[in-house]
């Protein structure tokens, strides 16, 4: 199928933390839409400057890695289902979860690999 979608809607993802919380002093509603929290692990675009350490840094991911059909399907993949070639990996496995949808996940892998995106310009 399509592996890769709209770097816009990657980046709003990628950006929000929102859905399925539901501690007890600020719930979110329940059709809240979710995000990746992407940026809680990852360094991503240059405009951002708060973000996690966790995990690697992806700044420049498609400038350095490209766009090749293999590199989007790497990058889908490990949005899916980390674990998959990690065993023991912080990142969570958002679309064997069902946290992301399919969908969602496209709009992140196009977040990380389209010239375009924030994440590869300098």
């Amino acid at each position: 199928g399509k592996l890769i979608g709209d770097w816009k809607e990657g980046e709003k993802l990628a950006s929000s933390g929102r859905g399925g919380h539901i501690g007890f002093i600020q719930p979110d509603a329940p059709m809240t839409p979710r995000g990746g929290n992407c940026y809680a692990c990852h360094q991503l675009a240059k405009k951002e400057v708060a973000y996690g350490t966790i995990g690697p840094s992806l700044q420049h991911f498609g400038k350095l890695r490209g766009a090749s059909d293999d590199i989007i399907k790497y990058a889908y993949d490990k949005i899916y289902n980390s674990n998959a070639f990690t065993a023991c990996t912080n990142m969570p496995r958002f679309g064997l979860h069902n946290w992301l949808t399919p969908e969602q996940i496209t709009h992140i892998v196009a977040f990380l690999v389209d010239p375009e995106s924030p994440v590869n310009k300098d």
